[in-house]
């Protein structure tokens, strides 16, 4: 069966059937389905009238047979569309002209009809206003010609046996033609159909082995993280026994390089597991208390190096709750924070973290200390994968990066306003209820 189908698309389409969409393949099979038909409908009918001895037809059948093998020709060379309107145009002239000369009682009329199919067929809904015009020219042909007869052309009169048998063979052409058009189109579909079903096959096979490639990475990532945080930790601990141990000073501050770079990477590690949890785990939806949200938050950090410089206010309404993912939110918050502390002015007397809230139309939370800021030309860049601004970033340039992710994944955004050596200020905002904007 494939070796006709492809012989048939060679012959209507030319070379140019491998370089189109199914979609455009479609319409431009239809297309040359159609010219052909016409050019053996206007050959058909020549032949019908010359058999007859009726001559005054022969120039008029002869170029719309003529037509319709340009239009052949002009779907084969990948000129699609000026073959539909050499096409249209054509047979909606050619019925046009026979329709006002023919006997009413012939029917010829009808062929209008399949003029409009055609438009319906080769246009499509990627061409529905040139669709719709060509759908009601044969609307005013046939009233000018049947309904009003302009008068534009010598009515002619022939023997009832003529016209009996050209109704008969009017009818015939038309329900052929309809048939045959209608059948090509369900084939065409029925082929879509059933590419589509093993597509969607294909899809299913596909989302199944993604499904599975993302538990054993999910396994990998905790495997991995865990592996590589235990040798950390007890390294670590060993440090901590030195510690206890009397060092001289420049041992001393060896330990202290070693356990840095050990808290730095540690942190790398945390960073990786949290990107890797915000891409594959699914949203959990629940009811938050901001407020609780950021005093928990504030407390996990309250031991952070240098923290007890810092006067931290907090004004967040007690009554602002929203519907979110309180794991991610924590992740959000505790990036932010820390990053608060972290980036602290040393030249401030009175260091300072800020976290006011507000609902509106959104939640609406801003984290402003006066730490070293970050220079305007940076602004753009900081939320990109392992940027840091400045040389006295100390991680691993994920965390602004992870926020942005997160913030995402929840429907949020982040802004953030900065001056180098003055402060910097993180503006978030996120839905009050997260399940309008996603089904979980």
């Amino acid at each position: 069966m494939q070796i006709p189908q492809n012989v048939f698309s060679h012959l209507l389409l030319g070379k140019h059937s491998r370089e189109l969409s199914y979609s455009d393949y479609r319409l431009a099979m239809l297309t040359g389905f159609l010219s052909v038909v016409s050019f053996f409908v206007s050959a058909g009918y020549l032949l019908f009238d010359l058999y007859n001895e009726i001559e005054h037809t022969w120039r008029v059948l002869s170029a719309a047979a003529a037509l319709a093998l340009v239009s052949i020709v002009l779907n084969r060379v990948g000129r699609f569309f000026p073959a539909k309107l050499t096409l249209g145009l054509s047979t909606n002239l050619c019925v046009f002209f026979f329709a006002s000369i023919e006997p009413v009682e012939t029917s010829l009329s009808f062929l209008f009809v399949l003029c409009a199919m055609g438009a319906i067929s080769t246009l499509g809904v990627q061409q529905a206003r040139l669709a719709l015009v060509f759908i009601l020219l044969p609307v005013v042909l046939f009233f000018l010609s049947v309904v009003i007869d302009l008068d534009l052309f010598i009515r002619r009169s022939f023997d009832p046996e003529y016209v009996r048998v050209n109704m008969i063979v009017n009818f015939l052409f038309v329900f052929t033609a309809a048939v045959l058009n209608i059948y090509f189109l369900l084939t065409l579909y029925h082929r879509s159909e059933k590419a589509l079903r093993e597509n969607e096959i294909r899809l299913h096979e596909k989302n199944e082995e993604l499904k599975k490639a993302n538990k054993e990475l999910d396994r990998f990532v905790y495997s991995a993280s865990h592996d590589l945080r235990s040798p950390v930790s007890s390294v670590r601990g060993l440090i901590n026994l030195i510690r206890l141990s009397p060092l001289a000073p420049e041992t001393k501050s060896y330990v202290e390089m070693m356990d840095k770079k050990l808290v730095s990477m540690n942190t790398f590690i945390e960073d990786i597991t949290l990107y890797s949890r915000n891409t594959r785990v699914r949203i959990k939806a629940e009811p938050v208390n901001l407020k609780a949200l950021v005093e928990e938050s504030l407390m996990n950090i309250q031991y952070y190096p240098g923290a007890d410089r810092f006067h931290v206010d907090v004004d967040v309404p007690e009554d602002i709750t929203l519907v979110s993912d309180p794991t991610r939110l924590r992740v959000v918050l505790a990036n932010l924070l820390s990053n608060a502390f972290k980036y602290s002015n040393p030249a401030a007397e009175n260091p300072f973290v800020s976290v006011k809230a507000r609902a509106a139309a959104q939640i609406e939370i801003s984290i402003h200390d006066n730490g070293i800021g970050i220079d305007r030309e940076f602004l753009p860049k900081i939320f990109d994968m392992f940027f840091q601004a400045n040389d006295k970033a100390e991680g691993s340039g994920l965390g602004l990066y992870i926020v942005r992710e997160t913030l995402e994944k929840i429907h949020g955004d982040i802004h953030c306003e900065s001056e180098l050596g003055k402060g910097t200020e993180f503006i978030v905002r996120l839905p009050k209820d997260i399940r309008e904007h996603q089904k979980i």
